[in-house]
């Protein structure tokens, strides 16, 4: 180095290269010597010295490292190669800690790496423990955070080597009444986390533990799987623990293992711990799709929820299934307190009806929710006496599934009943149900019954694949090997559950085509159809619904002239309302099914079999709860209209539209003679013009006089048969009254009729002109032949359109005669289409056609009956 004068006061330094190399070299080997003797002389005051706190208020500095509990070390499971990693940890303001440790796996490879970077001394050749309150990062080589390409879990010493994806399970538990010194022991609450991470085949990197100030322990542990953590409060007797891992093996079966490790009762007092947990599913795993209702159902609840109680009772794998069943006491409708308090004997309300205080019992399969106690009685009574009271006499049942027998116990509770089979492919199934599950299948109250209901004399059990045994033995279009059967019930696969096997089976079937074969007449098939959708919801077609729209779609194809569809009303203890559809084979089952409440609790009385207590065997059916039957819900309408738009009963709706006028009837109409001559009577006419927009004494139209099916069938019955009845107490004018101003119909099976409540009744049929009210219906009589007009109008009222139609069945359209069909003028008389109003019977449509061409040319015709009995016109309607 030189200095140089330059012109004028300034000088110029000169610098060999020489110089700055050599100077920046000094620079850090120097550098390096200070950090390395400063990082050796730290360490050695961590050994020699020992910084944590004390529990005795000492200082830090003056407790010796032998007064701490050393916890214990994790350990590599034999056979298990832990992958290469690197600890890193960084301790920040630990002033309300009393001590901290650090413990991990050190591998040969790490041994080698910490000789490299502190040479041979003692830390590397044990694990480290490292205690410290420093605010400094501390860096060691070990094995510790995992490679997430390596999570895998051990089996039986065998690693399950297949592709983890994002997704995980995670155990959560919260424990109170817990032994308070057992929560501020690191060395307890660390070994017992050990033996958890143990038992359950996971691997346990490295852990980290705090123990705080004045009391508790928070410890963190690093899992080759993920990570395992727990947070205790010794004055409150709680632990809060949770366990992630993406490995394959659940974590259920670790509950129990986590309560005895841990749920440690105090060594003074009564009270037992009490242990809060729940299982949840995390992550993104599109492989996994197909276990939807899995994570739905049995994981969100009540494995995924955080309850007072809940407690396993059995879960096992059958060859078709898995077999869950839980005790859940379930807020706020239940609480711990009330359980204990009704398993004392202190003589308390509680003690003396434990019964009413017990947990809910719910039974999975393949983690899909399928009954629990507390709605088994409504679910099941729904699903059965519907049907079984709508048929005249119900000898011959089957029962497709319905292991656990809840759905048998309810078909034995009919006298009628001579055989009940139940086709069920899993015994396994059936025996646990009547283990663990025994109020389903009890049929001790049932007076000449078994013990169980499974042991009923009338009862046939087959343990096999129930859809192949019906191809078997009702094969479609040939002669069947058994006797049809007058009900089928199936309470098996929910048609949202998304399997190729499930997809084919509601999808024409042949199992569904053998359902004609094996239904006698009049007989009904009734399924269970999965939840029931919310109004909201889109069309079902573009949902897990779309094989419900497939099998009803596959009934009707298969000539079923008419089907229902009904809910539990949610009583039943699902997520949501649970739907069910009937299937009848004969249409005018339909009759039976709209019963009013008498006639149904009448059959109740008749054909139930008896009690040994002399009580009713239902708990809830009655005919007032089959009344709520009679009509689908709403939500069933809505979305029937939203996959079926261009329906005119989904255009049309109910009718009522608040923003058209509605014409006062006095104002409106006059009677006086008819135009059609003196034989056709009084008529209706139009008082002032009258537009196709309005209606017509709608309000007072409404409140329309109405003979049911039975009512009708009584008033034909006894005119017919004991005719001096109809002479004493009503004469002919009733029944003329009725089939002369009435509507008959057959929408509800048999023939029902209408007489509207005001002077509409005298509006008459137009014989040479098209109606200009009523029925917008554009069939003639004049010169077609009655055989084939009865055909169109059938086709028209009660055609394929109408077998499944929940928007129709909702709506009632007897106020027609309140509609003009078009413009109608001052003084002109209003006609309607009586055509439409003879109901589905060639025997009523005879008869009024007769009577009408008869009318239309002035002919007097007295109302001829060609039948005496309402069985006589079954035959000759069938």
């Amino acid at each position: 180095m030189e200095s140089r004068r330059a012109q004028g006061d300034q000088y110029e330094v000169v610098v060999a290269k020489k110089f700055v190399v050599l100077s920046l070299l000094l620079s850090v080997i120097l550098a390096f010597l200070v950090g390395r003797t400063a990082r050796v002389m730290i360490l050695a005051d961590h050994r020699s010295e020992g910084r944590f706190h004390s529990i005795a208020g000492a200082s830090p500095l003056q407790m010796p490292l032998s007064t701490i509990a050393v916890l214990p070390d994790p350990v590599l499971k034999p056979g298990k190669t832990a992958p290469p990693t690197q600890y890193m940890s960084k301790t920040f303001d630990t002033t309300m800690s009393a001590s901290t440790q650090s413990r991990w796996i050190v591998t040969e490879d790490g041994k080698q790496q910490c000789t490299n970077n502190l040479g041979q001394n003692d830390e590397c050749a044990a694990p480290l423990t490292k205690i410290s309150l420093d605010l400094n990062a501390s860096h060691g080589k070990g094995t510790s955070f995992s490679d997430p390409e390596r999570c895998n879990n051990e089996v039986n010493g065998n690693e399950d080597e297949r592709e983890h994806l994002p997704v995980g399970q995670h155990l959560l538990m919260d424990i109170e009444n817990v032994d308070n010194d057992f929560l501020n022991s690191e060395q307890r609450l660390a070994t017992a986390m050990l033996e958890l991470v143990d038992r359950c085949g996971l691997t346990l990197l490295s852990y980290h533990c705090h123990k705080l100030k004045p009391k508790g322990v928070s410890c963190a542990g690093v899992l080759l799987e993920s990570h395992v953590s727990f947070h205790t409060w010794p004055a409150q007797g709680v632990i809060t623990l949770d366990l992630f891992t993406c490995g394959p093996n659940s974590l259920l079966p670790l509950v129990p293992t986590v309560e005895k490790l841990f749920a440690v009762p105090p060594v003074k007092g009564v009270t037992q711990p009490k242990v809060v947990w729940a299982h949840k599913i995390r992550g993104f795993d599109d492989e996994s799709k197909e276990d939807i209702a899995l994570i739905s159902d049995m994981q969100y609840f009540p494995v995924g929820r955080m309850t007072d109680f809940k407690m396993e009772i059995i879960s096992e794998n059958t060859k078709f299934q898995r077999v869950d069943i839980y005790d859940v006491i379930l807020a706020p409708f239940q609480n711990l307190n009330d359980y204990r308090k009704a398993q004392s004997t202190d003589g308390s309300y509680h003690s003396n009806h434990p019964e009413l205080f017990e947990p809910d019992r719910f039974l999975y399969l393949d983690g899909v929710l399928q009954s629990r106690r507390s709605g088994d009685a409504a679910y099941h009574e729904t699903l059965v006496h519907p049907a079984m009271f709508a048929h005249a006499n119900p000898k011959r049942v089957a029962i497709i599934g319905g292991g656990e027998g809840a759905t048998l116990r309810e078909v034995l509770k009919h006298k009628t009943v001579e055989k009940a089979v139940m086709i069920e492919i899993d015994e396994i199934l059936v025996n646990v149900s009547r283990q663990y599950l025994p109020s389903w299948s009890d049929c001790s109250m049932l007076d000449g019954s078994a013990s169980s209901c499974f042991d009923d004399a009338r009862v046939q059990t087959h343990y096999i694949d129930a859809f192949q045994w019906f191809i078997d033995t009702f094969p479609s279009g040939m002669k069947p090997k058994e006797d049809p059967f007058d009900i089928i019930i199936m309470d098996a696969l929910d048609p949202q559950v998304q399997k190729d096997f499930v997809n084919a089976l509601y999808d024409g079937s042949a199992f569904l085509h053998s359902l004609p074969n094996a239904l006698a007449d009049g007989g009904i098939f009734v399924a269970q159809v999965g939840a029931g959708g919310a109004i909201n919801d889109p069309a079902e077609h573009l949902t897990l619904n779309l094989n419900r729209i497939k099998f009803i779609e596959s009934l009707v194809s298969l000539g079923f002239p008419s089907i229902r569809d009904f809910t539990d009303g949610g009583h039943s203890g699902f997520e949501a309302s649970w739907q069910i559809i009937a299937a009848f084979k004969d249409v005018n089952t339909k009759a039976d099914w709209l019963a009013n409440p008498a006639l149904v609790d009448l059959k109740i009385y008749s054909r139930s079999l008896p009690t040994i207590d002399g009580t009713t065997p239902f708990q809830y059916f009655d005919g007032p709860l089959m009344q709520t039957f009679h009509h689908p819900s709403k939500q069933s309408e809505v979305h029937f209209c939203k996959g079926n738009p261009t329906i005119k009963d989904c255009i049309q709706g109910h009718g009522f539209d608040p923003e058209r006028e509605n014409l006062r009837l006095s104002d409106t109409l006059e009677v006086r003679q008819s135009t059609l001559g003196e034989r056709a009577g009084r008529g209706v006419f139009a008082k002032v013009d009258i537009p196709q927009s309005a209606y017509i004494g709608l309000d007072k139209l409404i409140p329309i006089i109405h003979g049911s099916t039975q009512t009708f069938d009584l008033m034909g019955k006894w005119c017919n048969q004991i005719p001096w009845i109809c002479d004493y107490f009503w004469g002919e004018e009733l029944e003329y009254y009725t089939f002369g101003y009435g509507h008959i119909f057959s929408y509800n099976g048999l023939e029902e009729v209408f007489v509207d409540s005001t002077f509409h009744c005298f509006i008459n049929h137009a014989c040479t002109a098209a109606n200009n009210v009523g029925h917008n219906l554009t069939v003639s009589e004049s010169n077609a032949d009655p055989k084939v007009m009865h055909t169109e109008i059938v086709e028209y009222y009660y055609g394929r359109h109408s077998v499944y139609n929940p928007a129709a069945d909702r709506q009632v359209h007897f106020y027609s005669s309140a509609f003009p069909l078009r413009n109608i003028r001052a003084g002109e008389e209003l006609f309607d289409n009586y055509i439409a109003m003879s109901g589905r019977s060639l025997v009523y449509w005879n008869e009024s056609v007769t009577e009408l061409k008869a009318q239309c040319n002035g002919v007097d015709v007295g109302i001829v009956r060609e039948y005496d009995t309402r069985e006589e016109h079954r035959k000759q309607n069938p």
